[in-house]
């Protein structure tokens, strides 16, 4: 499998260390080059610009500094959104007001794209070891897309083996919030002693992608 990432910061640099050491071929695009250099050294490839990155990749995550660097990246001219991305999976990682998220997950699904909102807490020691704390939100079916991902990135409460889509999106860390792409207020959740809680109702909701489970 194919994967891009737009915005190759610190954590970009480290979450695209993870993923090249879990054995998946990396396409990178950073708006200043010199901040892929990491990576490439590593052996990840370059795209010459976000639409480039978007047509090379069967999964794009980006994680970007605010609501002005996304805008540039997904919507500018050779903008990830620029060509036919139809069937891609976009993991937005930045970590943006809700009405950012929100009106980007619009933009994607015309385009014929899906896209699941994972920001994750940590630093890059243990992005690198895959030990980041996770938050997911989205289409169910999409979250079970992207969790194979998501899983080498991110520490979770229980074994994983043999269970369901939902039941895998539903047992990551404690730690959770709503959405800004799901319907639902709240979401229910397991700690790492699987533990069921259910976090308090949060103000967010949107019409632009039905509720999936996260944490």
């Amino acid at each position: 499998m194919k994967i891009g990432i737009a915005g190759t910061g610190r954590m970009g640099t480290a979450i695209g260390q993870r993923l090249m050491g879990e054995g998946h071929e990396l396409i990178v695009w950073n708006r200043t080059k010199d901040k892929t250099k990491l990576l490439v050294d590593a052996g990840a490839k370059t795209a010459a610009s976000p639409a480039a990155l978007a047509k090379a990749a069967d999964i794009i995550i980006t994680i970007l500094t605010d609501a002005a660097a996304i805008d540039a990246t997904y919507r500018g001219k050779d903008g990830l959104l620029s060509g036919d991305v139809a069937g891609k999976l976009f993991i937005e990682m930045s970590t943006v007001r809700p009405e950012t998220e929100q009106k980007l997950a619009g933009d994607i699904r015309a385009k014929g794209a899906t896209m699941v909102e994972a920001p994750v807490g940590g630093t890059t020691a243990p992005a690198k070891e895959g030990k980041l704390i996770g938050l997911v939100g989205g289409d169910e079916k999409d979250v079970a897309r992207a969790l194979p991902i998501l899983e080498k990135l991110c520490r979770r409460g229980s074994s994983m083996s043999g269970r369901s889509e939902r039941a895998r999106a539903s047992s990551w860390p404690s730690t959770c919030r709503s959405s800004s792409i799901g319907r639902r207020s709240a979401r229910h959740c397991h700690s790492a002693a699987n533990t069921a809680s259910t976090p308090p109702a949060s103000p967010i909701s949107s019409p632009i992608l039905p509720a999936a489970p996260m944490c």
